[in-house]
């Protein structure tokens, strides 16, 4: 048999309480030094995001002047700008170009001295005068940028925005009052040039959204809107931006994982020098009190102590044993004597009333029935010698109360009637010689009426390994005294038949308790002038021996 150790925590066990002890010595230092570890690395973290919204609301800070200063520009062109408004106001040519002149140079002077945007455009619709400022090289000449965007006023509106490669901060305003477009932009790959660089993170990349981002578990985003909807966003690694704090609380945190670690090592430690063998001990012990005798400790210990004690058990139950042994074969001794001591008791009580019916039949004549009668005397002594002892298959056993009952219905040709209804599964089963036959012999005996036919039935049930045999009659039946004697028998240690009644049913019983032990039950049911039940129950067993 495998040897299974169940390893489960309970409360009352050693391994339960030293793991409890372990846990009160090392298990609150653990949680205080994880606890400081995870707090003051969270405060590094946050540290670190601190530093980057700082850099990043001070470039983002630089830029509001660029973006404030350019709508100074724009104010200043649609309110007192004397320039743009002769330049809209002229009619011929040469003034024209006179406050054109002007008005780039005032524009471009803006844009050298001052923190304004980077470009600047004027649109004349009445001219198709398309105006870029600061002037553009000859290779640019004639072309028109920016121009799309006045082109596309109602779709961009006159609010800052984004072109779809997000490297310019455009604006276009159009004048009313002077028929006039003009509008700026700012280069935002030159600002990043300038601004946008934080040595301290290498994964650390700002560009410009149009909204907000939302951080990942890879990646971080920190944002600030700069106009319009418009937002300067930091983008960071979480890994560049977990480790920046330094592998100092990491490190501390990690310590105190594989401390933690060592308490499951010290439990399996002590589970494989102190917990199993003493399972193994205590499974060894529960093996002897369910009865397996020959169960001894092969495993080797892992201590001088306990295998000492493996050798202790061993001989323990070597020597238990034998003396279980000695004292089993006595009470087999015992229980033979007295399962003989009964059967001896039923048979010159059977033997009688054959041989009554054997006289009867010789002194009446009935020489064929007379053969039969000793043909059945000679079968029924070849199966009782042959059977002392032992268990007997019941087709057997029902062969033989056929045979009786067929034998008795020649003496009482009228007074009675027998049925069987018996499951053939029975059969092959096993169980104690003429004990059955007992009970159908005591309704002949004393269940019998001269003035009406008495009915018998024997039938036998099988269900989930258990057996139940019915014998009823309805002759003259038991007054209750009887029917408490023999129900009585169920819970008495000792039996004895001192009453001298029913002798035979007795003695079958106790003879059914001696081979079965608790697993038998018979109940007897009976009322005068009624009948008489005798409900049997037996466990289903094909051994040759119980």
């Amino acid at each position: 048999m495998k040897l299974r150790l169940p390893f489960e925590i309970n409360r009352s066990s050693l391994m339960a309480k030293a793991l409890i002890i372990l846990l009160i010595l090392v298990l609150p230092f653990n949680i205080i030094g994880i606890v400081v570890s995870v707090v003051s690395y969270q405060n590094s973290i946050k540290s670190a995001e601190t530093v980057i919204r700082y850099t990043l609301e001070s470039q983002a800070t630089t830029l509001d002047s660029k973006v404030y200063n350019t709508h100074t520009v724009f104010y200043d062109l649609a309110t007192d700008n004397p320039t743009l408004t002769s330049l809209c106001s002229a009619r011929d040519d040469s003034r024209y170009l006179i406050f054109r002149h002007q008005l780039v140079d005032s524009l471009t002077s803006q844009i050298r001295i001052s923190n304004v945007a980077d470009t600047f455009f004027i649109y004349v619709p009445d001219r198709d005068d398309y105006i870029p400022v600061p002037n553009y090289t000859a290779a640019t000449s004639g072309t028109r940028p920016y121009y799309t965007y006045i082109e596309n006023l109602d779709r961009y509106g006159s609010q800052w925005f984004l072109p779809e490669d997000h490297t310019q901060m455009v604006r276009v305003i159009y004048n009313s009052a002077l028929g006039v477009y003009y509008g700026a932009a700012i280069d935002l790959n030159d600002f990043m040039e300038q601004y946008g660089t934080l040595s301290s993170y290498k994964s650390l990349e700002l560009s410009f959204e149009t909204s907000p981002q939302e951080s990942t578990l890879t990646t971080h985003y920190f944002s600030r809107e700069i106009e319009d909807g418009i937002y300067l966003t930091a983008a960071i690694s979480s890994r560049d931006l977990n480790s920046s704090p330094g592998v100092l609380p990491a490190a501390v945190i990690l310590f105190f994982i594989l401390y933690l670690a060592l308490i499951p090592c010290l439990y399996q430690l002590m589970k494989r020098y102190v917990a199993t063998p003493l399972t193994r001990l205590n499974f060894a012990q529960l093996q002897l009190r369910q009865g397996n005798d020959d169960y001894r400790i092969t495993e080797p210990a892992n201590s001088m102590e306990f295998g000492a004690a493996y050798e202790s058990f061993n001989k323990m139950a070597s020597s238990l044993q034998k003396l279980q042994k000695e004292v089993l074969d006595k009470e087999l001794s015992n229980k033979q004597l007295q399962i003989d001591f009964l059967q001896l008791q039923i048979r010159p009580h059977f033997l009688l009333n054959s041989f009554n019916v054997l006289y009867t039949l010789i002194q009446s004549g009935h020489r064929e029935n007379a053969q039969e009668m000793v043909l059945f005397l000679s079968d029924y002594f070849r199966y009782l010698f042959r059977s002392v002892g032992d268990l007997q298959l019941f087709s057997k056993e029902r062969k033989l109360i056929e045979d009786y009952m067929n034998i008795t219905k020649i003496y009482y040709p009228v007074s009675f009637e027998v049925s069987y209804q018996l499951e053939p599964i029975l059969d092959v089963m096993r169980v104690p010689p003429l004990v059955l036959h007992s009970f159908m012999e005591n309704i002949i005996a004393h269940a019998l009426l001269p003035d009406r036919k008495v009915h018998i039935v024997f039938s036998g049930e099988y269900e989930d390994g258990v057996v139940t045999f019915y014998i009823s009659d309805d002759g003259k039946g038991m007054d209750e005294e009887a029917v408490r004697s023999i129900n009585e028998l169920e819970s008495l240690e000792q039996y004895s038949v001192e009453d001298g009644k029913n002798v035979g049913i007795k003695n079958s019983i106790w003879r059914l308790r001696y081979y079965y032990g608790d697993n038998v039950s018979v109940v007897c049911d009976s009322e005068i002038n009624v009948g008489t039940t005798f409900t049997i129950t037996i466990p289903y067993n094909l051994e040759e021996e119980y």
